[in-house]
């Protein structure tokens, strides 16, 4: 095992820690382990506080590695993100919606799904698409998007062009 412990460990509780610190290792060999040590009490028991505090220095800097790992995983999720964007902006430019390669086919398609409803100005919607609450009035948006994906102009709202993205097969 390439991990070394931080705290100087008699060869017994090095070999524990090697067990501690295979992933496939059995709770019940480690248990085991700690059981077969032998020594007087105060030996056994110092040797366990520098095996855990071995093993929690370990942890604390896979923690800190993870957040690292985080970090970085992040950023590179951004440039994928923005290196997609600037494909669909310039094959959308080109006129082209799908381009073969030898490493797959980018293509440029519209987002599943309903388009988005905004709503510009509540008060310019009409009668017709509304609700009656309680003491108040409020947009029917089932009815309103219906109409606009019909067809029909409704003052104070319109349907969004659906998003497109780059998808890599």
């Amino acid at each position: 095992m390439s991990a070394r412990p931080l705290y100087e460990l008699t060869a017994a509780f090095n070999a524990i820690f090697d067990l501690a610190m295979d992933e496939s290792m059995d709770m019940d060999e480690l248990e085991s382990g700690l059981r077969s040590v032998e020594g007087e009490l105060e030996e056994k028991c110092a040797g366990g506080i520098a095996l855990i505090k071995s093993l929690e220095a370990y942890t604390e800097a896979y923690a800190k590695e993870q957040k690292r790992f985080e970090m970085e995983r992040q950023a590179l999720e951004n440039r994928i993100r923005r290196i997609k964007e600037w494909y669909r902006t310039n094959l959308d430019a080109m006129g082209k919606t799908k381009v073969p390669t030898k490493y797959g086919v980018m293509s440029v398609q519209n987002n599943g799904g309903r388009a988005p409803l905004r709503i510009d100005d509540e008060s310019l919607i009409p009668e017709d698409y509304l609700t009656i609450v309680p003491e108040r009035k409020v947009v029917d948006n089932e009815a309103l998007y219906k109409a606009l994906k019909d067809g029909t102009e409704v003052p104070g709202a319109h349907l969004e062009p659906r998003g497109r993205s780059l998808r890599i097969k």
